[in-house]
């Protein structure tokens, strides 16, 4: 399994043990599909983990007495966080991007959002998903993996001319860079397979159980440069740096003033426009015209909207 995996896992487990106190080892180790020894190894990494300085009062603070789990916050951890009104106004906006995404299986961090909103004031629907492709078959793919059940995909690969019927016994689902991906089992090659949910025409519940299961480590899926990739040079200001994590960057040439300049590639030019919209002048886009061309018309989208009729 690979770091960022394990760091993803640790990251998910602390909340999940503050709202369960004295959960057992045994249950922690099925909720995240890991052994019990790989259970007590994260909780020997969390007891190091905590506030910068990691000085006494700053690190989480983890017990085990016979099988059983107590986590106890840093004690400036447990002060309610404050954000500024801009991020959580890009907290806001997030959320409302990818609801269709999110559906109604994070109840808690909608109902959070919604104190949010009503004490900035920000109207229902602040964000509009412009790029919804792949999104709408998430509820059924959700549905399938829940249930074990297979599932027939409609799906035009890269190398395809049209979409054709694939056969699949889903695993897990995942997004990267803006992009939603279905793991699985393909019965048409025998074989393991990953799928673009937005290169996904229909999508089909069958009865049929899945009958290959996953393996007992499943890392997320890697983005893979194609021929057809678009080729992209973004500016970032110091206070625009937080792009670059969103991104897998080639090469990153840092600027006097603490700023930098990204060459990457993507498949996803759209995650790209939206980053830039996101970083609110603090990121620009160099190169291509094509792109920048798309951040120029989703900007007048977002005036438009915020505008109302006229």
């Amino acid at each position: 399994m690979s770091a960022a995996a394990d760091v993803a896992r640790m990251l998910t487990m602390v909340p999940w043990l503050l709202e369960r106190p004295g959960a057992s080892l045994a249950e922690i180790a099925e909720t995240f599909g890991v052994s019990e020894s790989r259970v007590r190894a994260d909780l020997g990494h969390l007891d190091f983990c905590g506030l910068p300085g990691l000085g006494g009062g700053d690190l989480f603070e983890v017990g085990i007495v016979g099988d059983r789990v107590l986590l106890r916050m840093a004690d400036e951890l447990k002060r309610p966080l404050r954000p500024t009104p801009r991020e959580a106004l890009r907290l806001v906006v997030t959320v409302d991007a990818v609801a269709e995404a999110l559906g109604e299986e994070l109840p808690t961090l909608r109902s959070a959002v919604d104190r949010i909103r009503a004490a900035l004031d920000i109207p229902e629907r602040s964000a509009d998903v412009l790029e919804p492709d792949g999104v709408r078959t998430l509820p059924l793919l959700r549905r399938a993996v829940r249930e074990h059940r297979q599932v027939v995909l409609e799906y035009q690969g890269r190398a395809d001319a049209t979409p054709a019927p694939r056969v699949v016994d889903p695993w897990a689902l995942h997004v990267l860079d803006g992009t939603w991906y279905l793991q699985g089992h393909d019965h048409g090659v025998g074989d393991r397979r990953v799928f673009r949910l937005d290169r996904v025409a229909a999508a089909r519940l069958t009865d049929a159980e899945a009958t290959v299961s996953a393996p007992s480590h499943l890392d997320p899926p890697r983005y893979v440069p194609g021929p057809d990739d678009v080729h992209v040079v973004l500016r970032l200001s110091p206070r625009g740096r937080w792009v670059q994590d969103a991104v897998a960057a080639d090469e990153v040439v840092e600027q006097p003033d603490g700023g930098a300049t990204l060459h990457l590639r993507t498949d996803a030019p759209g995650f790209v426009a939206q980053l830039v919209l996101m970083a609110a002048g603090e990121a620009v886009v160099e190169e291509p015209g094509e792109l920048r061309e798309l951040v120029r018309q989703r900007a007048e989208q977002a005036l438009q909207r915020a505008a109302g009729p006229s």
